[in-house]
């Protein structure tokens, strides 16, 4: 149970942060006039685009895979440190 919790604590995290991020991201964008497409490789985070007089925003899903990602190092973590803790060997 307690990795469960590592888990989704560590996901729910990033994916406040990665969001955040790509929130400001997008209001900097807007604010300055300017187009931005963020992301890592085909994943996209955050786009902003002029779509004729108007800026169109969109979030990818390049979020949920950072939040994914983050849950899976919340959860590396927590076994580093419960196996230094010395509470024995991880099942």
């Amino acid at each position: 149970m307690w990795a469960l919790k590592a888990f989704a604590l560590g996901s729910l995290a990033f994916a406040i942060v990665g969001y955040s991020v790509a929130a400001a991201l997008a209001v900097a964008a807007q604010a300055s006039d300017t187009t931005v497409d963020v992301g890592v490789g085909p994943l996209l985070l955050v786009s902003v685009a002029l779509e004729g007089p108007t800026r169109v925003t969109t979030f990818g899903s390049g979020i949920l895979v950072l939040a994914l990602f983050g849950g899976a190092a919340n959860l590396i973590a927590a076994r580093l440190i419960r196996r230094r803790a010395g509470r024995g060997p991880i099942a």
